[in-house]
């Protein structure tokens, strides 16, 4: 399920929609905008594909990257513990512009979102992938326990 690169408005808090904007719809190369609103949108362009593992993908605007930084990125990575259980690992990775600037700006405000966000998308996406069904801010909350933290 994971290779229908099309689904993450069924667990992304905030995102409404997902549309494919390649002929490519999975892999490496493919790439998708994800709505916030019927306006506002992000790319997000794959850029490392491991058939069964898990993909990277860069997050962008367009042809610029997303703001406030100089690059984004956003990984999947899967890992089977057995026949029935699977851990996925979410990455964000990114680099701040402005030097001192960017690194407290970083520190102050964006590690924090980080913190708060990518445990609701590992909540939502656990509650979606186990169930088939899109995952509610209820959803996130009830699994959120069953989300670990790692830096």
């Amino acid at each position: 399920m994971l290779q229908d690169y099309s689904l993450a408005h069924n667990y992304v808090e905030g995102v409404v929609r997902t549309e494919i904007t390649t002929e490519q719809e999975t892999g490496l190369g493919a790439s998708r905008k994800v709505y916030f609103n019927e306006t506002d949108y992000n790319n997000e362009t794959i850029v490392d594909w491991r058939e069964g593992e898990g993909f990277t993908m860069r997050l962008h605007i367009d042809d610029k990257p997303l703001a406030p930084f100089t690059e984004a990125s956003f990984g999947y990575h899967l890992t089977e513990l057995n026949a029935s259980s699977t851990r996925v690992t979410m990455t964000m990775s990114y680099q701040m512009p402005w030097g001192w600037f960017g690194e407290k700006l970083n520190h102050w405000v964006i590690e924090a979102e980080m913190q708060k966000a990518i445990p609701k998308v590992a909540a939502g996406f656990k509650h979606f992938y186990e169930t088939g069904k899109p995952a509610t801010d209820a959803d996130r909350q009830r699994l959120l326990d069953a989300v670990v933290i790692a830096d």
